[in-house]
Parts: structure tokens; C-alpha cells; sequence
């Protein structure tokens, strides 16, 4: 009777033992419970069947202001620089100390003997983890959640293969140095900059190459002198040819004249294909849904992230563009169930040729984007508009990617006619292939018609039936568009790189389009266009900004080294210390040796920054750096930047929104996003202005309705 009493004793102890899992928002939270079988309900968490599972939001820990190192930092002082943390401090946001109290309890539970790190699998999803389990002082082992898709097989299979959390060390190592080497180069270039301009300045380590990539295209652009030339056409009866560039209209107009017939130089044809584009990563789906559909690269990532947290597509914030060996069974099953879910007309089945797409070591740490078989269950008429459009891109450039590849014969004629030389170029498609697809689908241009050749030979004269003086001038570079300056952010430095480096460029995937949006959001970047084609131009504050800086803080070579240092810790080979010091000495030798640019303060002076007129007195209001205010001092109207109402929805006070409610009171706002939902939609937000300056929002649906 004893031995059962003790057996069953020992036996409910461990069943008590339990498992916290920490996911990173809530709604993989749930995702994750569902699969665990975790069903019983708590306030900032759910429990059973031997698991907790809970969820931060957004980063519950965060380093702390200079202030928490000493009080006298809190005035900016020339002479306090450079501000150097020896032992970082970190400390809780404020808006989710709730959360982060019921971790720490959670954490500190007899019954939990383990932990899961279930945040997103990558550099920032470690980082959010690991501040949590040490400011909470855990000491508890913990293993690492590893996955590129939130299928419920995907989690089963990665809940039944958890790694040891140490072999993620160097990943949190890289995070680190990434958010700390942020930090030292935000709070002391920015505090140098604006104590001797006299005005605040934010600069980044990311941002501020990124934003001196555009103002050097700007200049380049603005200082561009066109030139005019000339060419002349024959009309060889049947095909046209067109002679080099002149830069004087006489000489084109003396080849004209004597051009009457033209001996065949050279004749040549060529059978080429062109291969399939490669799988999306997350920069190359940002770019072409900015080309194709006009979307910003924030809202490609937020669609596409919101896709993954409903199963239908793998983790976005790969900068991979293959899949790994294994995957490669399965995908003709689902490149089928991908076209039968986005059909293209005239096509009743596409070739799966996988050895297209897959390849181990072209594979880091997440494999390509690429759609789920959850496809089969969704109902396509749900999802919002933005969404569904991402999900058509994603799944076709998968059927695209395996297919057939498009051939075609080139034909190359060159001619001489009265000593100038002149060439055709004809094409003749012999096979669609994945163009078919593509150009059907809509995500790929389609080729220009080009004109088809006669067969000739070389020595063959003939005549030349008119000619036909062409003027032309030389082009400047183009605006930076949204895709263009992803791909310069993307591949500036590879020149001084070696062949063998995997990541060149600023930035990751995963930030470069918060950097995009920071800069517009505090005025140093403007969208410009139409609705489709916007352009990214810097502002005068912008161009002002990256002409007082030195070398060393807007060189984007030398951050992409950075970037690539960073990669290199990630791997384990490249040490912490060696990439911080580097850092240190950086903006110590900068502080020590930064001679203020003379007539700064000129360059520096502010335009006019007016947005509209007070609604409550009637004086103008003005953008400042948090908000806009009214610039009667005894008037308490302003529109903070950092407006909850508009958070709330995703999206910010920006100063054309501003200068709309100001007008008229109210604005008609697209791709708004329910914070509870995650789906999109479309509103007109209205402003109410009351007597002590307070507002207050509503919103009226597209579709009807009113919500406060």
C-alpha cells in the first residue's frame, strides 16, 4: 500500500512538469496551442496538456536611454561625447509591462522545469527572446522552435525536432551587436549633428547611407546635362536598319544622302532560351509588388506576414531564393495545386522541372517564399484585397519558377551603306514556355515586338528604299522608385566584396523596408507620382542633412560592411567584441575629428514647414518633430505623429494626412489594417476639433457604417 501511495505520489509530480513555449505575438500563440493540443484559457496565456504558451508584443525589452547611465545625459552636450556603454542596460517599454509581468511569473513557475523559443525564426525574433529570459533573470534551459511555415504539420514536425537553444548563441551574438552598434551610432551621431547644427537630427547607422544613395541620385540627376544625337534609318524593304549615334545632325544628314544602297556585312542566328525567374525572397517579392502593383515595401511585408500567420504562405524574411533538397518530392503537388488555384487562361498544365529551384547551399536559414498546401482549404473571396494579390504572386512565380524555359532565335544583320554601318536585330519565339505563364499572370512585362528578318547572306546588296533622320538626347538616371532603391540597398558594396559573400548590400530583408518608412515618416524621404509609379525623393531637410554629414556615417559601403561583419558573427566567424570596437572607434574618431561644414546653419535653416491653419484660432499650423502644432503658443492644438487612432489601423500622421485634415476635416485612407484581425480595408477617417484643442476620430467604412 506504501509503494503505491509513494508511486503515485512521484507520478503527479511529473505530471506537473510543464513546458512554456514563448511565441512572439499572439496570434501564433494561438496557432501554436491549437497544435499542442493547449486549450485552457488565462489572462496573457493558455494552459494544458503539459505546455504554457504565451506571446510578446512587439519588444517587451528594450536598451535604455542614455539618462539610465547618468542623469546629466538627458541635456544634450556637446561635451558628453561619445556616449560609451561598458554594461548595457535594458529596461521594459512601457506599454507592455502588463505582459512582460505575467512572463516573468510564468517563468518563475516550480512547475515549468523548460522554456521553447517559438518567436520568428531569425536574427530578431532571437533577440526579443533572449532579452525577455534574462531580464526575467530565467535560468531555465530552453531549446529553439525552428520553422519556416506555420502549417500544423510544419509545427508538429518542428516541435518533435526542437534544437538545443545554445546553438543559437551566435545568431543572439549578431543581434546584439546589430541593435547595440544601432544604438551608438543613433545616439551619438545624432546628438553631435544636432548640437551643432542647433536643431535635432536623426541619424542611423542603416538610414542615413540609404537616404545619401537617394540625395547622390538626386544631384545626379538635377546636375545632368542632356545631350542631343542623331541616327538614321534605311528602309531596306521588308526590314528596317538603323545606323550608330551621331553627335552633329550634319553628319547624320551627309550619311543620308549618300546611303542609296547597303552591302550585307554580317548575318547571323542564334537559337537561345532564357531560364525561369528564381523563387521570391522577401526583397525580390517587395520589389516586384512595387512594380507590378504599386505597393510599398512595408506593405508587401505586411501582407505577406499576415499570409503566414494564416498558414498559406513560408516565413517571409528569408533572403533565400531556393528550397532545400528535401522539399523536392512534394513539389509537384503543389506547383499543381498552386495553377489550379490561380489558372492562367489556355493553359491546362504546367511542367515541374525542380531541380530549377532546389539547392542546399543556396539555403540559409529559411528556405524561398512559397505558397502551403492550406491553398486547397481558403476561401480566396476572404481575403483582403492586398493579401490575395501577394498570394497570386507568390503562387505563380512558384508554377513560373519550375517551367519550361522560353526559347527563341535571335537574328543579327549588320550592314554597310557609303561607309557608315548600320544593324537590325529580329527575335522569333519558338517556345512561350514560362513567359506564357508569366506574361498571362501579369507579374512579368512582356517582351517588346520586335520585327522579323529575311534570310540573307553576307555579301547580298541591297537597296535602300528611304532614309529617315532620328533626334534623340541623352537620358538622365531615373528617380529612386521603392523597387529600384531596394535593389541599390540590396547590392550596394558587392563591387568591394568577394564573389563568395552571401548578403551584401544595407540592411537585411527584413528591415530595409522599416528604413524606407522611417525616412519618409520623419521627413527626410517624400513619395511623388501617381498612384501605381510613386517616386522616393529626399525632402530639402534630407538633402541638407546627408550634405553636412562626414564620409564615415553616410557611407554605404562601408555600412554594408558592417552588414556583412554582422553575417559573420551570425556564423560564428567573426567575434562580438572585434565588430563593437570597430564601431567605437568609428564614432569616437568622428567626435574627435568632425569639423562643422561652413554656412551648415544655412544649409540646415528650415523651409517653411506650415501644413494648414489652426481649426481652433486660426494661426497656422506648423511640423515639428513629434507632432504638429499650432504656432500660437497659447493655443494647445496639435496632431501627434505618433497618433494612436491612426496606429491603431496601421497607419501614421504624416504631414500630407495632416494637411488633409486640416483642409477638409477629413481623409479617405486605403490598406487601413484592424489591429484584432490583421485584414485590410478601406475608410475615410474624420477629425473632431473641440474648444481646448483635444481631437477626437471616427471612421466611416468604404461599405457603410461608422466605427469610433
Amino acid at each position: 500500500m506504501h509503494f503505491w501511495c509513494v508511486a503515485a505520489y512521484f507520478f503527479g509530480k511529473e505530471q506537473m512538469r510543464m513546458k512554456l513555449v514563448l511565441a512572439e505575438k499572439p496570434s501564433v500563440a494561438q496557432s501554436l496551442a491549437k497544435v499542442l493540443g493547449v486549450t485552457n484559457r488565462q489572462d496573457g496565456y493558455l494552459e494544458g496538456n503539459g505546455y504554457i504558451v504565451s506571446w510578446c508584443v512587439g519588444h517587451l525589452v528594450e536598451l535604455a536611454q542614455p539618462e539610465a547611465y547618468d542623469e546629466r545625459y538627458g541635456k544634450w552636450t556637446y561635451g558628453d561625447l561619445p556616449i560609451l556603454p561598458d554594461d548595457w542596460k535594458y529596461e521594459v517599454s512601457a506599454g507592455t509591462r502588463k505582459q512582460f509581468g505575467i512572463l516573468k511569473k510564468l517563468m518563475a513557475r516550480d512547475d515549468v522545469v523548460s522554456l521553447v523559443c517559438a518567436t520568428d525564426a531569425g536574427r530578431e525574433g532571437e533577440l526579443i527572446f533572449r532579452l525577455v529570459y534574462h531580464q526575467c533573470h530565467c535560468k531555465k534551459p530552453f531549446e529553439r522552435l525552428w520553422i519556416s511555415s506555420m502549417e500544423d504539420s510544419a509545427i508538429m514536425e518542428g516541435f518533435e525536432n526542437l534544437k538545443p537553444g545554445t546553438e543559437y548563441d551566435a545568431l543572439y551574438e549578431a543581434a546584439l551587436c546589430r541593435e547595440r552598434a544601432d544604438w551608438i551610432v543613433g545616439i551619438n551621431a545624432t546628438r553631435l549633428f544636432s548640437t551643432l547644427c542647433g536643431q535635432t537630427l536623426n541619424v542611423g547607422r542603416v538610414m542615413t547611407p540609404t537616404l545619401a544613395m537617394a540625395v547622390m541620385r538626386e544631384a545626379a540627376i538635377a546636375g545632368f546635362k542632356p545631350e542631343p544625337f542623331y541616327t538614321v534609318q534605311i528602309d531596306l524593304g521588308g526590314f528596317t536598319a538603323v545606323s550608330e549615334r551621331f553627335k552633329k545632325k550634319s553628319d547624320a544628314e551627309a550619311v543620308s544622302r549618300d546611303c542609296s544602297a547597303a552591302v550585307v556585312t554580317k548575318a547571323e542566328r542564334k537559337e537561345k532560351s532564357e531560364k525561369p525567374p528564381a523563387l521570391y525572397d522577401l526583397t525580390s517579392l517587395q520589389r516586384e509588388a512595387n512594380r507590378v502593383l504599386g505597393y510599398t515595401a512595408q506593405q508587401t511585408l505586411d501582407y505577406t506576414q499576415n499570409l503566414y500567420e494564416k498558414k498559406l504562405v513560408t516565413y517571409p524574411r528569408t533572403d533565400s531564393r531556393y528550397l532545400t533538397d528535401d522539399m523536392a518530392h512534394n513539389l509537384p503537388d503543389l506547383v499543381n495545386l498552386a495553377f489550379h488555384t490561380f489558372p492562367v487562361d489556355g493553359v491546362d498544365n504546367v511542367p515541374v522541372y525542380a531541380e530549377q529551384v532546389v539547392n542546399n547551399k543556396k539555403v540559409t536559414d529559411h528556405h524561398a517564399i512559397i505558397p502551403t498546401r492550406e491553398l486547397q482549404k481558403c476561401n480566396l473571396n476572404e481575403l483582403p484585397k492586398g493579401e490575395l494579390a501577394i498570394l497570386q504572386l507568390i503562387s505563380t512565380r512558384l508554377f513560373v519558377a519550375v517551367g519550361d524555359p522560353h526559347r527563341y532565335a535571335e537574328t543579327v544583320i549588320e550592314l554597310d551603306c557609303g561607309g557608315t554601318a548600320f544593324s537590325a536585330k529580329g527575335k522569333t519565339i519558338l517556345h512561350d514556355g514560362w513567359k506564357a505563364l508569366a506574361r498571362k499572370s501579369d507579374s512579368t512585362k512582356s517582351d517588346e515586338k520586335e520585327q522579323a528578318l529575311p534570310s540573307v547572306s553576307v555579301g547580298d546588296e541591297m537597296a535602300v528604299i528611304s532614309t529617315e533622320i532620328k533626334e534623340g538626347k541623352t537620358s538622365p538616371p531615373k528617380h529612386y522608385t521603392e523597387d529600384t532603391l531596394l535593389q541599390s540597398m540590396e547590392t550596394v558594396g558587392a563591387d568591394e566584396m568577394p564573389d563568395e559573400v552571401e548578403r551584401k548590400g544595407l540592411g537585411t530583408p527584413a528591415t530595409r523596408a522599416g528604413i524606407i518608412e522611417k525616412l519618409v515618416r520623419i521627413g527626410f524621404l517624400e513619395r511623388k507620382g501617381d498612384k501605381k509609379t510613386k517616386h522616393l525623393i529626399p525632402t530639402h531637410k534630407g538633402t541638407a542633412l546627408v550634405t553636412v554629414m562626414p564620409e564615415q556615417i553616410q557611407s554605404p559601403s562601408m555600412t554594408a560592411d558592417w552588414e556583412e561583419k554582422l553575417l559573420l558573427i551570425e556564423k560564428g566567424k567573426y567575434a562580438s567584441e572585434d565588430f563593437m570596437d570597430e564601431i567605437k572607434d568609428v564614432i569616437a574618431d568622428l567626435i574627435r575629428n568632425y569639423e562643422v561644414i561652413q554656412d551648415s546653419e544655412v544649409l540646415m535653416s528650415k523651409e517653411s514647414n506650415a501644413v494648414g491653419k489652426c481649426p481652433v484660432c486660426g494661426s497656422s499650423v506648423e511640423e515639428k518633430a513629434k507632432a504638429f502644432f499650432c504656432s500660437n503658443r497659447s493655443c494647445k492644438f496639435a496632431l501627434w505623429k505618433n497618433n494612436r487612432y491612426f496606429e491603431s489601423i496601421g497607419k501614421s500622421m504624416t504631414s500630407a494626412t495632416a494637411q488633409k485634415l486640416l483642409g477638409s476635416g477629413k481623409i479617405k485612407l486605403k490598406g487601413c489594417k484592424s489591429a484584432k484581425t490583421g485584414n485590410t480595408f478601406d475608410a475615410t477617417v474624420y477629425m473632431e476639433v473641440f474648444e481646448d484643442g483635444k481631437t477626437r476620430f471616427n471612421m466611416e467604412f468604404d461599405n457603410g457604417g461608422k466605427r469610433k
